[in-house]
């Protein structure tokens, strides 16, 4: 459990690259070794975001398009699923290099080390080591709580408790709560932690916990209270327009409460941000001939996660709601200027709720449905019988400033402040108080209608109208990529029931509630006594 290594920070202004393991355990006993491992903190959760597999797959929404040992257990949840899975033995090793960097910190920063920075540095340490154990405890259930600094390298930890949930849960709020007014209300500088964003992740936690048995009488009124000091922020604000929020040059804009920072200078952008890739098909590779390699025009994609069809259909008025264009990419014209056809349209994908049968005049045309009313927008998968291999590409997230294949440099958006309306709607409608949680779900529907007469349209129209499904379809039209939907559908307790919506669920139809954790990893569990594997997992 006990790594520092070498990570890569970011390259905005306030990050720099530094190596951990290249100083002795004494510096950090300096502010300056202090700093830098503050800065390792910011950068870890890059990797903490960037495990898509564990965040995307096995929910309603997205899908796999090939059926390998990862694709098959993380998101058909077929009966491989073990401690020896790949993916989950790293997530708990990254999220504990957390954890342990995070102690060290608190274990030895002090006013006197720190001076006028010590409540800032205490409050992101908290902050960190928090977030770690919320993504601990929802994806592995009842896990070691370690709380002090072990640095010995002749006292390794070889035997743990796994707490319970409830004191986990009643650990990070009060963690939280006693650092709450010691960050400034906004970030000093893009990428920075602010007062607001703990704020916000501090509602979701008190919402989380009002789903479980274990929750507080106040747990919905304390999530309510922080979602809606967050709402009435001076520093943070809905854009006026959908489009201008993912905007490549609007970044760290008043909607962002906080972001991963990337960045264009290639020795501090590590891996790169992939956002911009993993939601869509290999265009040149499946239509040669037809399109060149032009970042400026289509990222290249790599096919990570694939859309399910279903998705669309919860943007119920496509034509008028402007999040659906900004968000997918329907139309791609031939540029390859040796085709005889250079510059009309080579695919086009009518919105879905079109049924007119007009191609555009396009070479390839691919209607939502077929004509026997089964989705045309599929992976080419063979124990499928799908053949289409094409859909419209998530463009929200485009970069068009890279070389073809480059790595990502735009900021990755952990909070923002779509995402605090629709938590707060969530929290007053779970509190019996469906007129103020459609107030706030009809405030995002208005910003994506763009004008009165759309929003006359597309507002849900009665409290009644506004279920937990409903609430869950809006959440995934409005914040489409941007992670943790695995973690919004296990928090709702819907998990069960909405990822039957994925195809490769059914087709292994092997989901049940012990599907509510991942298997605890089978190397963790041969180093540490006590660390038993949990209930219906092998391995």
């Amino acid at each position: 459990m006990l790594i520092i290594a070498l990570a890569f920070s970011g390259c905005n202004d306030f990050l720099d690259i530094y190596n951990p393991s290249a100083n002795t355990i004494d510096y950090y006993d300096t502010k300056e070794g202090q700093e830098k491992l503050i800065l390792d903190l910011y950068s870890r959760y890059r990797s903490v975001f960037g495990e898509g597999n564990l965040q995307y797959f096995g929910t309603d929404m997205y899908m796999a398009c090939d059926e390998s040992p990862t694709s098959a257990q993380f998101d058909g949840y077929n009966k491989d699923l073990s401690g020896l899975s790949g993916v989950i033995g790293g997530y708990w090793n990254l999220l504990y290099k957390v954890v342990q960097e995070s102690n060290i910190l608190l274990n030895r920063c002090t006013p006197e080390i720190a001076g006028g920075n010590y409540d800032r540095m205490i409050a992101e340490a908290t902050f960190f080591r928090v977030m770690a154990y919320y993504y601990l405890v929802e994806t592995f259930g009842p896990v070691p709580l370690l709380v002090e600094e072990n640095t010995d390298v002749e006292n390794v930890i070889t035997e743990v408790t796994r707490e319970d949930e409830s004191a986990i849960y009643s650990f990070m709020i009060t963690e939280l709560e006693n650092v709450k007014g010691n960050l400034p209300n906004a970030a000093s500088e893009a990428g920075k932690l602010s007062d607001t964003a703990l704020r916000h992740f501090l509602g979701k936690l008190y919402l989380t916990r009002s789903y479980r048995d274990y929750t507080v009488s106040d747990d919905l009124t304390n999530a309510i209270s922080n979602f809606e000091s967050v709402i009435s922020s001076d520093h943070h604000r809905l854009l006026p327009r959908f489009a201008d929020v993912f905007s490549e040059d609007n970044q760290n804009n008043d909607e962002i409460i906080w972001a991963i920072q990337y960045g264009n200078d290639k020795n501090y952008n590590g891996g790169g941000n992939p956002q911009h890739s993993q939601f869509g098909f290999n265009l040149t590779a499946l239509y040669p001939g037809l399109f060149t390699l032009n970042q400026k025009e289509y990222s290249a994609m790599q096919r990570y996660y694939w859309v399910n069809p279903i998705v669309h259909e919860w943007y119920r008025n496509p034509d008028i709601d402007t999040r659906y264009d900004v968000t997918f990419k329907r139309e791609f014209y031939i540029n390859d200027p040796s085709h005889e056809n250079y510059g009309k349209p080579g695919i086009y994908m009518p919105l879905w709720n079109d049924t007119s049968n007009d191609d555009k005049g396009s070479t390839y045309y691919y209607p939502f449905k077929k004509s026997d009313g089964t989705y045309n927008w599929y992976p080419a998968f063979g124990a499928m019988g799908w053949s289409t291999d094409c859909m419209p590409m998530c463009q929200k997230f485009k970069e068009t400033r890279i070389d073809w294949g480059g790595k990502g440099t735009r900021e990755d958006v952990v909070f923002r402040m779509a995402d605090t309306y629709l938590l707060c709607a969530e929290a007053y409608l779970k509190n019996g108080k469906s007129g103020e949680a459609l107030e706030k779900v009809n405030q995002i529907i208005k910003r994506a209608a763009g004008t009165d007469e759309n929003y006359e349209i597309m507002k849900i129209q009665s409290a009644s109208a506004l279920t937990l499904d409903r609430l869950l379809e809006e959440r995934g039209c409005e914040l489409f990529g941007e992670h943790d939907r695995w973690f919004d559908l296990k928090r709702t307790g819907t998990l069960l029931t909405r990822a039957k919506l994925n195809p490769l669920v059914i087709r292994y139809d092997n989901l049940s509630d012990i599907h509510l954790v991942r298997p605890i990893p089978y190397d963790e569990r041969i180093k540490l006594k006590g660390l038993d594997q949990n209930k219906g997992y092998n391995n």
